[in-house]
């Protein structure tokens, strides 16, 4: 015995019990959604046979069980309406068929890779709502409406025209139908729902895993089956009527069996409106085959996934077999599947046996089968519903936050009051928007702001509706800047994007703007312009320093021969990088008497060597006496830090910075947003004068001379202004007391 033989009867059991359950709740099914369609009633169950059988082979489908479905009703009823006869329908279904095979082999089914999983989510929720609701009247025994319809609003083909007992006037949705029902509340059909709804829920929890082969679905249809065969022989009048139960065909033979059966007619192959019929059964019922194998693919507690285009294969061959046949069309349906796959089935076989069940039960045994309560059903649907909408889904999708939640509302609500096509549709175009959203969004990856220099990063992906953001930002840049525009980021570009920038840069200068293009598909810089300015902005520092020169001979003609004899600073000078604290200008100090290092952020950190070999050479070769550290109002470094936003490999730098901030975090965050930066700043410097005061080379020539006195300024750029930062209770507390420190 080969290991899939092994598997197949190892797996029997299992699927054996659940396609039962799935081929009696299939039945009244069938036969509901056949009569709301306008159909014969024979009809569903020719679909559910073809479902089970044709589909369930050529499907790779572990769990997933095809039939009739209620969403296409108004196709089909509206379908033979128009075209003036079931045979001419039956055409239609057949060409819907070889469409749908076709869908197949050309590999269509890999579109459903771009369904969101949102909208999948919320179809199988809705479809939980809707079996609750339109479940409930027949747990009651309020059975005016056809088993198996799904849409909320209630036809005059939805209802069931051989219902016997008193029922109230004309019900048009679901609400009023429960009001109805109420009012109408058969009690003996009660006692059979209420028994089966006991029965479904004990046996699941308490006797599942004991009796594993036995789902609790068919242990709820045996119990409530013979609970009403056992009222019947207790009490007078006991028994449900055959309102109450379900109706299947009798024949007396097989002959009689296939006079029931249609055929489709050829002689409309030329018919406009079959054509057009048979395009939208295709497109509609491949659409709702993909969505109920998508749900019930996550219903799988093994993870196996359905190949897509082979399901479209299977799907338009069953098509095919119904229009021969005289049937229905069939899809996957998300009722059958969840209820195939809470009894336990393992593999597809389920499935094809559940087709075997139904043409059996026409020709063996229609009579038992007409025994089994509707109300006993209804309780095995109840429960699948209530595990396809639990309320947790509802928290865990907003909890996904909004872009995932209303596209999921969305199609919870249209397709509760619709169907499941409309619902879905509408829940993708609200995705869609989400999607848009959020490439508009970012169409810009970064925006830098450097002072006068600017820099805008470019997205991955621009295309035509991306103009109006990158057209507005553009827009807003202010006067007399540099502005680079970094497309390396870009993969694709639209056209309207292209000349946009275009534009943008040749009508920059009337605001004094600098354009600079950095990795653009096919636009590249003015060269010559670009040259010619970075040529003046050159040549302007060689003139400058030539007028310098005379300027400074002319006032002290040995003026740099006193400063070639050599250095003698008092101080060294640790600041930040920015061009804007210029130390000698600030300071009104002549060359020669600052020594000066600087880096991002004035940052004093032990992995620095640089600045730790230049604060050694202040110390022991110029023998300074004072070491400042000065931070300025303005620091990018610490907006930056602030921010959290990624800068290359500047973040080395704003890590130290970071650090700070969390540190101080408590007092920092208790301030106004505008304060915050400001007095990190003045933070920063504290920390960094205290790292000084850590370090060995301090202590030494504290030790040794002294000195040097070490200060923390701020250099406000705002006003030329410098303030000393108190940096005595944060070195108190950490190094307060040892030697040479302050106190």
């Amino acid at each position: 015995m080969n290991l899939k033989t092994k598997q197949f009867f190892s797996n029997l059991p299992y699927d054996l019990s659940s396609s039962i359950a799935v081929f009696l709740v299939a039945i009244p099914l069938c036969l509901g959604i056949a009569h709301a369609s306008g159909a014969p009633l024979f009809s569903g169950i020719i679909s559910g046979f073809v479902g089970g059988i044709v589909v369930g082979t050529f499907s790779k489908s572990a769990l997933s069980v095809s039939g009739p479905t209620a969403s296409l009703t108004a196709i089909v009823l509206s379908g033979i309406k128009d075209l003036g006869n079931f045979e001419a329908f039956l055409l239609a279904l057949l060409i819907a068929g070889m469409i749908q095979t076709l869908l197949g082999i050309l590999r269509t089914g890999a579109l459903s890779a771009y369904l969101p999983s949102a909208t999948v989510v919320g179809m199988s929720v809705a479809i939980g709502l809707l079996l609750v609701i339109k479940q409930l009247p027949h747990l009651i025994g309020y059975d005016v409406e056809e088993f198996g319809v799904e849409e909320f609003d209630i036809t005059q083909e939805d209802v069931n025209e051989s219902y016997h007992d008193p029922h109230e006037a004309k019900e048009t949705n679901s609400l009023m139908l429960i009001i109805h029902a109420f009012r109408n509340l058969q009690s003996n059909v009660l006692v059979i729902g209420v028994i089966s709804l006991l029965s479904f829920w004990i046996w699941d929890k308490y006797f599942a895993k004991k009796f594993k082969y036995v789902p609790a679905s068919l242990a709820a249809i045996i119990i409530g089956t013979g609970s009403n065969l056992l009222l019947g022989h207790l009490l007078p009048g006991g028994a449900l009527s055959q309102d109450h139960l379900v109706t299947l065909p009798v024949f007396k033979n097989p002959s009689e069996l296939f006079a029931h059966l249609d055929f489709p007619n050829f002689s409309y192959w030329d018919q406009g409106p079959v054509w057009t019929l048979a395009l939208t059964i295709a497109f509609a019922s491949s659409l709702e085959s993909l969505l109920s194998v998508e749900v019930v693919d996550k219903l799988d507690e093994e993870n196996r996934k359905t190949p897509m285009s082979q399901e479209l294969i299977a799907q338009g061959l069953g098509n095919m077999a119904c229009g021969l046949a005289g049937g229905i069309p069939i899809t996957s349906v998300v009722v059958r599947g969840s209820v195939n796959a809470s009894s336990g089935a393992k593999t597809k076989f389920s499935a094809i046996f559940h087709g075997a069940w139904i043409g059996i039960s026409v020709l063996l045994f229609p009579k038992f089968m007409n025994t089994i309560p509707l109300a006993s059903l209804a309780a095995i649907l109840i429960f699948t519903g209530l595990k396809l909408a639990k309320p947790a889904m509802f928290k865990l999708m907003f909890q996904k936050g909004y872009s995932q939640f209303l596209p999921f509302l969305v199609t919870v609500v249209v397709t509760f009051f619709t169907n499941v096509l409309i619902g879905t549709f509408c829940g993708i175009l609200v995705a869609l928007v989400f999607v848009l959203y959020e490439d508009h969004r970012t169409a810009i990856y970064r925006e830098e702001r450097h002072g006068k220099f600017r820099r805008i990063v470019l997205g991955e992906n621009l295309g035509f509706f991306h103009k109006a953001k990158i057209k507005a930002i553009l827009e807003s840049q202010p006067s007399g800047i540099t502005l680079e525009i970094d497309g390396t980021r870009t993969l694709h570009m639209d056209q309207d994007i292209k000349e946009l920038i275009h534009e943008f840069r040749k009508n920059a200068h009337r605001k004094g703007i600098t354009v600079i293009l950095g990795g653009i598909p096919n636009m590249e810089n003015d060269i010559e312009s670009l040259k010619k300015e970075m040529s003046e902005s050159y040549q302007k520092l060689l003139k400058n320093n030539q007028e310098w020169v005379e300027e400074r001979t002319a006032e002290d003609p040995e003026f740099f021969a006193r400063h070639a004899e050599g250095q003698a600073p008092q101080t060294l000078f640790i600041g930040c990088s920015d061009s804007r604290v210029p130390v000698n200008v600030i300071t009104k100090t002549n060359p020669g008497e600052i020594f000066v290092t600087r880096n991002i952020a004035n940052v004093v950190s032990v992995d620095d060597m640089s600045l730790f070999s230049v604060v050694q050479y202040a110390i022991d070769a110029l023998n300074v006496k004072h070491i400042i550290v000065c931070g300025h109002i303005g620091c990018g470094g610490v907006r930056a830090a602030l921010q959290g936003k990624a800068t290359g490999l500047i973040d080395n730098w704003i890590t130290h910075i970071k650090d700070v901030y969390l540190k101080h975090r408590e007092e920092l965050d208790a301030l106004p947003e505008d304060k915050r930066e400001e007095r990190l700043i003045h933070l920063n410097v504290a920390e960094q004068v205290v790292n000084l005061y850590k370090t060995g080379m301090i202590q030494n020539a504290l030790a040794k001379y002294g000195f040097p006195e070490i200060h923390g300024w701020v250099y406000d750029i705002r006003n030329g202004q410098i303030s000393e930062v108190d940096y005595k209770d944060i070195l108190s507390k950490e190094l307060g007391g040892l030697y040479g420190y302050p106190k």
